[in-house]
């Protein structure tokens, strides 16, 4: 069993001790002559020359259990190192006064305070056998330092908190004040801990260097690496060969010199157990979510919402200090499987906080390379990361992100997104956008025409704990001739009451899409939306949402009465107050087994194993809408859905299909509201959609709506896909829009074990 010793309060120089016989017969033991991994020129952050064979070390082992009394008693105690006498272990202070390299072992340095030379004597009849372990933890004779006539009093804790080493075998050399441990090595200093096969600890220099399958976890930040060295003094590191996983929500705390003290300076704290599995142990994968990336704010295909929380990453050497830490030849991966599926690759990358709320990543030559092959650059060398979270658009390998909006930006257009942070959690994004088509089509491939440049900005953060404010502007053009046709602008403030959001809101020239009368511009608006939370009624499964609204409307209309003689531009403004209840129930018709989490079976194509299913969902809707005019659009909507998957999306071909088939029918009211917007002509609606894999990661598939009445079609998605496990890109077009985008996921995993290297094959 290894036994704990606690580096805390060594004296920096003190003689040999004597040894027991019982302690030199112990087997196993670290003898001083095992080769040392540094020189005898060892600079302030080194550790010291090797002692000298002939040096009698302090040598002990887990069978070494027992000391003598008659030998403690006989024993010099000048030549006995003291211990705490409230833990009864060998400890050394991480800050205490140490003395220069150059200084002779049995001179005192008084320019470096107290406790550096040979240690105070004091008498040894306080000692008998009841004062040794019988844990496997054997006392160094040491323990006739013990101060019984004045016990140490208890402090509160320090930011220095002590060390506590255990292992199967330890060798202490008095002169070079090296500790040398072997067999399960486990260090813990404040929240943090350090595993590996032999370990010298300098006590001189207070450095620690870590050989043979190294483990470092603090703050369930885990790195494995071959080997590692560690400065008590500057709060620094460095570890070779480094592995392991970051923890965005955490890592700010990551390699900071703050160190949680997890008791006081007299106090012992048993180490943590070896953290981690062996390598290629992952299991129970999930992913709760993922980013989605494109100029459309729609969800990609799939429904990816949340973020990255999780990373793999290695590099060739990682250095730490308390400013963050530095890497050479980075790689970083969301997969939790090896090979990964697309990683982010560096030169060099480097970590520090630019602020209480912010850490800056930056990476030289930034690329992206997709299943071991296929590397593009990144375009960016900064990805900043707010409490933990992460701008998609910092993570999309996509140079620039490309969409289709033939209302506002005459087509194909391209945009590249940039975040700033104001200050605290505020957040502002700006987005300058080029209009391909416009430039070809309209300005006559006039490079320098202002039509053919926009932006758009938005500014979003908090105003309390329950109060969220949004900002957005578009401008595409900035031909500022056309201003008024040209800007969109909104300001949304969202105020949690209870389980309600009250939203009060202001826009210019919002852009809505109404069915069979295609967009419509509301010129402006403002006033205040109140929705409710998801309602269960019961054990029903039916639930029931509300919301009511009450606005001043300026829009356009095409009631004569309403526009005047002198308006040309046929809007009206009115006061409109709205209210409407929805009842949803789904019945579970049948549903299928999902393939294990495995790279080669459940998430072979998909971050989440494909359950197949087959279900009908029903609503009932209804809506009332007064409008200062003395107008009143009432409906009452009933819709019924027939929608399932089959397939699990694990074999090459035809393995997945997903469909849905739905009516809905207006019983009541009819469209009678003065503006179009808003207008209820799509009463009587058939709707479906199918998307069928094709071949391996690629499937296509639409979805569309036509009205019964007319026997026109309302609209038409056209989607294409590539999906991964860990990532995924879509090409959506809606042709009677006339909008379109290209979209990237990049799925969030979180899973249980330790994973294999990157070069490795989990499949």
């Amino acid at each position: 069993m290894p036994f704990p010793l606690i580096l805390s309060e060594i004296p920096a120089v003190f003689p040999a001790a004597e040894v027991s016989p019982h302690l030199a017969e112990s087997t196993g033991s670290v003898d001083a002559d095992d080769p040392l991994p540094f020189s005898a020129s060892a600079s302030p952050t080194e550790l010291a020359p090797r002692p000298d064979p002939a040096e009698a070390p302090v040598s002990f082992s887990a069978h070494s259990l027992l000391l003598d009394s008659e030998q403690l008693e006989s024993s010099q105690a000048s030549q006995i190192p003291r211990i705490s006498p409230t833990s009864g272990f060998l400890t050394l202070d991480p800050l205490a006064p140490v003395m220069p390299l150059n200084t002779p072992a049995n001179e005192p340095n008084s320019g470096l305070g107290q406790g550096v030379g040979a240690p105070t004597p004091v008498p040894t009849e306080q000692f008998n056998h009841s004062t040794l372990w019988n844990d496997g933890a054997f006392p160094l004779p040491a323990l006739a330092g013990l101060e019984a006539a004045s016990p140490e009093p208890a402090t509160e804790p320090t930011q220095n908190p002590p060390l506590l080493l255990r292992a199967d075998r330890q060798t202490y050399s008095p002169s070079s004040q090296i500790v040398t441990a072997s067999g399960n090595v486990q260090v813990q200093f404040g929240d943090a801990q350090l595993f590996s096969n032999r370990l010298w600890a300098n006590l001189r220099n207070r450095f620690l260097r870590a050989e043979e399958d190294v483990l470092f976890n603090r703050n369930n930040q885990i790195i494995a690496g071959s080997s590692a060295t560690y400065n008590l003094l500057q709060g620094s590191g460095s570890i070779l060969e480094a592995q392991g996983e970051l923890s965005l929500t955490e890592v700010e705390r990551d390699f900071s010199a703050d160190f949680q003290v997890v008791g006081s300076s007299s106090q012992v704290v048993a180490p943590a157990s070896r953290p981690i599995q062996e390598q290629g142990t992952i299991s129970s994968v999930t992913s709760p979510g993922g980013l989605s990336l494109g100029t459309d704010n729609r969800n990609l295909a799939g429904g990816e919402e949340g973020d990255i929380n999780r990373l793999r990453f290695e590099a060739e050497r990682i250095d730490f200090d308390a400013t963050g830490w530095y890497a050479e030849g980075i790689r970083l991966t969301n997969d939790p499987f090896s090979p990964p599926e697309i990683e982010f690759r560096g030169d060099t990358a480097r970590l520090t906080a630019i602020s209480p709320e912010e850490d800056e990543l930056v990476i030289t030559n930034a690329r992206v390379v997709f299943d071991q092959g296929f590397s593009i650059p990144l375009l960016r060398d900064r990805i900043t990361f707010r409490r933990g979270q992460v701008d998609p658009s910092e993570l999309n390998p996509i140079p620039t992100n490309v969409g289709i909006d033939g209302q506002d930006r005459g087509g194909f257009f391209v945009e590249r997104a940039f975040s700033f942070s104001p200050g605290g959690l505020w957040q502002l994004s700006v987005r300058p956008q080029f209009y391909l088509q416009r430039w070809v089509t309209e300005s006559g491939s006039n490079i320098a025409d202002p039509a053919n440049f926009g932006v758009v900005a938005s500014l979003n953060g908090p105003l309390g704990p329950r109060t969220l404010i949004t900002a957005t502007a578009s401008l595409p053009g900035l031909d500022l001739a056309n201003l008024n046709e040209r800007l969109r602008a909104s300001v949304r403030g969202q105020q949690l009451i209870g389980d309600h959001i009250l939203n009060l809101e202001y826009s210019y020239r919002d852009r809505l899409f109404n069915g069979s009368l295609g967009f419509q511009d509301v010129q402006s608006s403002l006033g205040a939306v109140l929705l409710s939370p998801v309602v269960p009624l019961g054990d029903t499964q039916i639930n029931l949402t509300y919301q009511l609204s009450g606005q001043y409307v300026t829009a356009g209309t095409d009631r004569p009465e309403l526009i005047g003689a002198n308006n040309a531009s046929n809007l009206t403004s009115l006061f409109r107050f709205q209210g409407s209840a929805t009842l949803d129930r789904a019945f579970l018709l049948w549903q299928g087994q999902g393939l294990p989490p495995t790279p080669t079976q459940g998430l072979r194509y998909s971050p989440r194993p494909v359950v197949p299913f087959l279900q009908l969902a029903t609503r009932l809707r209804g809506i009332a809408t007064y409008y200062s005019s003395d107008d009143l659009q009432e409906s009452l909507t009933a819709s019924v859905r027939l929608e399932g998957q089959f397939g699990h999306f694990s074999r090459p071909f035809l393995d997945y299909t997903q469909f849905n088939l739905g009516y809905s029918r207006t019983f009541v009211g009819g469209a009678t509201s003065p503006f179009l917007f808003d207008r209820n002509v799509d009463q009587n609606v058939l709707s479906g959609g199918l998307l069928q894999q094709i071949y391996g990661p690629f499937r296509a598939g639409f979805q569309t709506a036509l009205n019964l009445d007319t026997g026109r079609f309302i609209e038409t998605d056209l989607v294409f896909e590539y999906s991964r496990r860990a990532y995924g890109f879509l090409l959506r077009y809606n042709p009677a829009q006339t909008s379109g985008y290209l979209g990237f996921r990049l799925s969030n995993f979180d899973w249980v074990g330790r994973s294999s290297p990157f070069d490795s094959r989990d499949y």
